[in-house]
């Protein structure tokens, strides 16, 4: 169904929301869209239709958990029945089980980055630059699966004990992007971006971002935290996982060319003479050595900030993330849920990381442009839907946790066909991210050469009739979660929620 553009913005909270996302991302970087194409990438996302479907899956409380829902505080809605409340309670758990599993895997395989990174910088080889780059690509895989936890801010409860305010404040410093790598070390001629001193954090032991001068000389996760997002701009990135991404590939100077960033092992290598910056061969060294500061550190505080993560998911935790979902899920708990699985369908994945860079055919808003593992990180975003709605979250060790999702709630309180629908949706939406994933990984097809546009591509010697084909599997991918998210609001009206925009639902 298309939404007209003089009807009332409501009838879709999550075009809403769009509208946000776009008003920010003109707003980060010069590098980013022009207001011709947001209004062409507004009016590709207008169009909304939805439905989904559902299979059954076991959804067995354990006794440890049912501890849990005896032992929560919570504000009772008196409006619910027991019965209710029991789905509820399933629900909420399940949520926070496969939370705390898919944070534990991104942690557990961040240290094993950070082991890759260090023995790397030690020993800057091919080989142990490769191994760092697929610890890096295993790392995002589970990572990549918890952004659907991440749209939390308008409904958690102020607490000062709580070291962690919520996912969404604390993300930035994990998984920031896009990054301004001319901020970090060095770039090409050709680039163009925010920062344009040639001074860095690499080369330099003071830069000037603005009206900050900032101390660069010694290099440490509290200098990099300190100086991400400095001088207010998004695009000043200097921690998380796409900085370690572009200090392990460097820069991607192909365009919509097949190939990925490749930085030189040498630009780690210490010995005097042989340090280099890509083609360019520096006479000090401190410049490589200061380099591999910077990965350690940026590897550090990965684990340090997953670490915290980690633990506000704990079963059991007090003055947690857990503790307080538990807390006012009768409330909210349910509006909360539905409300991240349509902002990272429709919000963030489908819009922000995907039309904007199909329709402008922009290499530069390729969510892992460095590394050209983008494919990736899109289907892990969509599984991580799907993971919630199935309530089954599968680990690194193959281990399924949760047993009980938003399909088995609409099914026992009597929206099945709600639930079919979602099913449904959420299969084309499956299939559509494996093509994409298949592509990129057997064919050897990216992501930068999947949006390039007609005219970009027949630069690279690709036909017309081929790059349409392309590009379709990136908007098959994008319609299947305009679809998904027109089913999921149905089947928050279905449930009693008409209004899932997070500022209804923190009043409750």
């Amino acid at each position: 169904m298309a939404v007209p553009f003089d009807a009332p913005i409501k009838t879709n909270f999550f075009v809403l929301y769009f509208l946000r996302i776009c008003m920010t991302i003109t707003t980060v970087t010069s590098r980013k869209i022009l207001p011709t194409t947001l209004a062409a990438a507004l009016a590709g996302l207008l169009m909304v239709s939805g439905c989904t479907k559902q299979t059954n899956e076991e959804a067995n409380t354990t006794a440890d958990t049912q501890t849990e829902v005896e032992n929560t505080e919570s504000t009772t809605n008196t409006e619910l029945s027991a019965a209710d409340k029991a789905h509820t309670d399933r629900l909420a758990i399940s949520y926070a089980n496969m939370a705390h599993a898919a944070y534990k895997d991104s942690l557990e395989t961040a240290k094993t980055l950070q082991t890759a990174v260090e023995k790397y910088v030690a020993t800057p080889t091919q080989e142990n630059l490769e191994a760092a780059r697929a610890a890096y690509k295993a790392a995002r895989q589970p990572y990549s699966q918890t952004e659907i936890f991440r749209f939390d801010e308008g409904f958690v409860t102020a607490n000062d004990k709580r070291q962690i305010g919520s996912v969404d404040g604390w993300e930035g410093q994990v998984n920031a992007w896009p990054l301004d790598e001319a901020l970090i070390d060095y770039v090409n001629d050709s680039y163009q971006g925010e920062y344009n001193s040639k001074d860095n954090i690499i080369n330099s032991d003071s830069i000037t971002v603005g009206s900050i001068k900032q101390d660069t000389s010694t290099i440490t996760p509290e200098l990099l935290a300190e100086m991400n997002e400095i001088g207010g701009s998004e695009a000043n990135v200097t921690t998380g996982y796409h900085a370690i991404e572009f200090m392990l590939w460097g820069q991607d100077v192909n365009g919509v060319a097949e190939g990925a960033g490749n930085r030189p092992v040498t630009d780690y290598v210490t010995e005097t003479g042989q340090c280099t910056s890509g083609d360019t061969a520096n006479d000090d060294a401190s410049i490589c050595e200061r380099r591999g500061e910077f990965l350690k550190a940026a590897a550090q505080l990965l684990v340090d900030d997953l670490t915290a993560m980690e633990a506000e998911w704990q079963p059991g935790s007090e003055d947690t993330l857990r503790s307080d979902l538990m807390a006012r899920k009768y409330d909210n708990g349910l509006r909360q849920i539905m409300y991240q699985m349509g902002s990272l369908a429709l919000g963030e994945l489908a819009s922000e990381r995907m039309q904007v860079a199909f329709v402008t055919g922009s290499t530069e808003d390729e969510h892992e442009c460095f590394s050209d593992l983008t494919h990736l990180s899109y289907a892990n975003n969509a599984r991580g839907i799907q993971n919630v709605f199935n309530g089954s979250y599968k680990t690194v060790a193959g281990k399924s946790v949760g047993g009980y999702g938003v399909k088995h709630y609409l099914v026992d309180t009597d929206n099945k066909d709600a639930a079919d629908k979602l099913a449904a949706d959420f299969k084309k939406v499956e299939n559509a991210f494996n093509t994409i994933v298949e592509k990129g990984e057997k064919d050897g097809i990216k992501v930068d050469q999947m949006i390039a546009t007609v005219g970009q591509a027949s630069k690279e010697g690709i036909s017309a009739e081929e790059q349409n084909k392309r590009r379709g599997w990136i908007e098959a991918g994008i319609n299947s979660l305009q679809e998904l998210t027109s089913g999921i609001e149905n089947a928050a009206k279905a449930v009693g929620i008409d209004n899932l925009d997070a500022d209804a639902g923190s009043q409750f």
